[in-house]
This record gives C-alpha cells, structure tokens and sequence, in this order.
C-alpha cells in the first residue's frame, strides 16, 4: 500500500502541496511493502467544508492497471463510506474556520478481490509493467463546490495506525 500511496502523492504533487512529513514517510517504500498490507485495515480519511455537497464514494478514485503479452487488464478499488462526522465552525481573533465533514472510507469487497489478483499476476514471475493511479472528480452531478472549497485526504494502512496526510488544506479550483 506504501507504493500505491507514494504514487498517489507524487500525481497530486502538480496540483496541491503535499506534506514533507508525508513524502518522508513514504519515501522508503517498496512495492513489496503494498502486498504486506492487510487491505481490510486500510482506512481513508476525506475532510471537505461542509457547505460543498461531496460524494468520496463516487468522487475518490483508486485503480492499477497490468500490461503485458496477454494485453492491458485495468483494475478498480472502490471504496465505501464507514462513517461521516461533522467538525463544528470555530470563530478565532485571526481567522475562521469553517464547519467540515470528515468521511472515513474502507476498501470494497471488489477492491479487496482486486488486490487480491495483483498480487497473484506479480507472484506469477511473468514480465509485465503496473500502473497505479488514484484522484478526486470534482465533476460528478452530485459534487458542488465554490471558490472556498478545501479538501484534506488522509491514509492509513491498517486501524491502528494514525492518518498520513496526502493532501493537506488543498484549495479546490473548478477548471473552466
């Protein structure tokens, strides 16, 4: 899971600031190190202000895809929400903050079966080349979002671990 979320940090790099804490982290990561994972354990953490309407079901996107002589294979990891909880609005002499919803996501059955089947194509011994991908659409119908639109993502690899921040405080701009 390390090798996944240090790609994750390094395709969201363009786009946000990622912690030096984070990339620290990651940055003695293996690809082994993902299949070492108990992937029931594996939590994500989305915090957006409460004023946006967001869906991270719909709207967090995780896959990989396999290429090698049999052809490409692309694999999704879907996830599903355990929980949301609201931060309440704080009022402070400097600055406000505003109220947020903080969503806490679990990997599928699907996701789980998914991992599983990597992690036989790479037992395999076959040549073949991985790519992993992960994001956030802002463009599905049920996401609304404005200028003052703030989105954290954190990780962690098994339940008692403590969240890595990916995305910190990220100032959410729509592309027009």
């Amino acid at each position: 899971m390390k090798y996944i979320s240090l790609v994750f940090v390094l395709l969201i790099t363009a786009c946000s600031n990622v912690p030096v804490s984070t990339m620290l982290h990651f940055s003695d990561a293996k690809p082994e190190d993902f299949f070492q994972v108990d992937p029931n354990g594996i939590r994500v953490k989305v915090t957006i202000n409460s004023e946006s309407t967001f869906d991270p079901v719909v709207s967090v996107g995780l896959s990989a895809t396999i290429q090698d002589e049999n052809g490409e294979r692309k694999f999704t990891f879907p996830l599903e929400q355990i929980c949301m909880h609201k931060l309440a609005a704080e009022t402070g002499y400097f600055s406000d903050k505003p109220a947020f919803d903080v969503f806490i996501l679990k990997l599928s059955a699907q996701a789980i079966k998914s991992l599983a089947v990597i992690n036989k194509e790479r037992m395999s011994g076959n040549k073949k080349r991985v790519g992993l991908s992960a994001g956030v659409n802002f463009s599905k119908t049920s996401n609304v979002i404005n200028e003052d639109t703030v989105l954290s993502i954190g990780l962690k690899l098994s339940e008692n671990d403590k969240f890595v921040m990916l995305i910190d405080n990220w100032r959410v701009q729509e592309v027009k």
